[in-house]
């Protein structure tokens, strides 16, 4: 990985793949940790490599608080345009950041208009929701962890679906008591890390599928292949809808339909694999990223 700190700002920039596009996202706060930026980056990178795209994945970090926030990311975005304008790296804006914030950036990429699209994410995870319960929601109860962070119109999305969302009675104090839901599938991603080993102990639901990235941790992922009866769906593949939008053409809903058969063919691909769907989704991207870089990237996308 390349870490490019800007000189404007109190900002960085981190690239995956060596000599390769990039495309990410862009976080302010008070202070972004480049470890959580370097897990972003990794997580995009294997999704260019599942669905096979010579692309980088990239994550941005604003170090600002609300009070100099604005002139910050004016000063991150104005040098970054030349990169931009040149095709070597696309920002779609992540926590702290909105898309009037990246306008220039975006008057300057050449990918195309549904980049970043929160409706095509919506789709996304719904297409492998769907999938992860063997092709229909009716009549399937899905519980969201983090669901007042999730993206917007994902509940509505689930219930068209055919499922009914529940809500988890003392989430509001308890936040944990969500992996314990009585439910077919859970949905996660309100952080990287968020399913625990503890947290998967208590697991009784058929999938977990990621609205966020990187949700599961090692630890988790390996006590939920141990037991061997909970499909664990990738994040790089289930929120892949916003990083290949911008690279379809067509009008929103040829956009969507291409993004949601994308998805359904990598996990039915991967999920052929002896060792899972998580698993055989890394080994596609990794043959792929090994057949045009000098080497695959060390370290997979979970949370440590």
């Amino acid at each position: 990985m390349a870490l490019k700190k800007l000189t404007s700002t109190d900002a960085f920039i981190i690239t995956d793949l060596p000599d390769a596009p990039a495309s990410g996202v862009v976080r302010r706060g008070k202070k972004i940790l480049q470890s959580s930026a370097k897990d972003l980056a990794r997580s995009a990178t294997y999704t260019f490599g599942v669905f096979g795209m010579r692309r980088s994945g990239a994550s941005a970090g604003i170090n600002a608080l609300d009070d100099v926030g604005p002139a910050a990311t004016a000063a991150f975005v104005a040098e970054l345009t030349p990169m931009v304008a040149e095709g070597l790296l696309h920002l779609e804006p992540g926590k702290g950041v909105t898309r009037p914030d990246l306008a220039e950036l975006r008057a300057a990429s050449d990918v195309g208009p549904h980049a970043g699209s929160e409706s095509v994410l919506v789709a996304g995870i719904t297409a492998a929701t769907t999938w992860a319960l063997g092709g229909d929601l009716a009549g399937r109860t899905v519980a969201i962890e983090g669901v007042a962070l999730a993206p917007s119109g994902l509940r509505d999305a689930l219930h068209e679906a055919g499922a009914t969302v529940v809500d988890v009675w003392g989430v509001d104090e308890k936040p944990w008591l969500v992996w314990g839901a009585n439910v077919d599938v859970i949905l996660a991603g309100a952080k990287p890390g968020i399913l625990t080993h503890q947290g998967a102990g208590a697991v009784t639901a058929k999938a977990i599928v990621p609205w966020g990235p990187i949700p599961v941790t090692t630890k988790a992922f390996a006590q939920l292949q141990r037991g061997g009866s909970v499909t664990v769906v990738p994040d790089f593949v289930s929120i892949a809808g916003p990083l290949l939008a911008g690279f379809i053409e067509g009008d929103e809903t040829t956009v969507t339909t291409s993004v949601t058969g994308q998805i359904v063919e990598v996990l039915d691909k991967a999920a052929r694999d002896a060792d899972g769907v998580l698993l055989g989704a890394a080994y596609l991207a990794e043959a792929f990223i090994e057949s045009w870089q000098a080497a695959k990237p060390f370290g997979r996308p979970l949370a440590g």
